[in-house]
């Protein structure tokens, strides 16, 4: 899934996860440009701390080769990636400063820390997926459901037709 490579690191997440290409205006210059932005998973620990929803901002995303719902986030190995959330209460409501700004949580980590949350969060669901249903289960379902309309498509063939 994921692998490094040349000093780099890639982290690779499904379509859903990634904004590409988001508009936004330069304070400085007046100039319209665009950023990416990446979520990470509701499901991903780091170091004990729960870091799902938690943002970071990749100057490169690319699409996987091998699947089109995949996107592939390369990240220099030795540069620390900032991952931000906005700050919530108990009640999920959003914490305001004192400056009616939201509060946000940074968090700093190794992009292998990341990989290997990211890989032991696609673990723990595999797991808990395959413990609901074993292939066994799917492929008789998935018998069971066609059974009906293979016979009734050999039933509609036999007949003959009136001309």
């Amino acid at each position: 899934m994921d692998s490094e490579g040349g000093g780099k690191v890639y982290l690779t997440f499904h379509k859903s996860f990634v904004r590409e290409g988001v508009p936004y205006v330069d304070r400085d210059t007046g100039e319209e440009r665009t950023f990416n932005s990446v979520t990470l998973p509701s499901d991903t620990v780091l170091d004990g701390i729960a870091v799902g929803g938690f943002r970071f901002s990749p100057l490169f995303v690319d699409r996987s080769r091998f699947d089109e719902d995949q996107r592939v986030v390369p990240l220099l190995a030795d540069r620390e990636v900032r991952l931000t959330r906005v700050a919530r209460d108990a009640e999920g409501n959003v914490v305001l400063g004192d400056d009616g700004e939201p509060e946000v949580e940074e968090l700093r980590a190794k992009p292998q820390q990341i990989k290997d949350a990211l890989s032991e969060a696609r673990r723990a669901w595999a797991r808990q997926h395959a413990q609901e249903r074993s292939l066994r289960e799917r492929a008789g379902a998935a018998r069971d459901g066609a059974g009906p309309l293979g016979r009734g498509v050999a039933r509609q063939a036999s007949r003959e037709i009136p001309s």
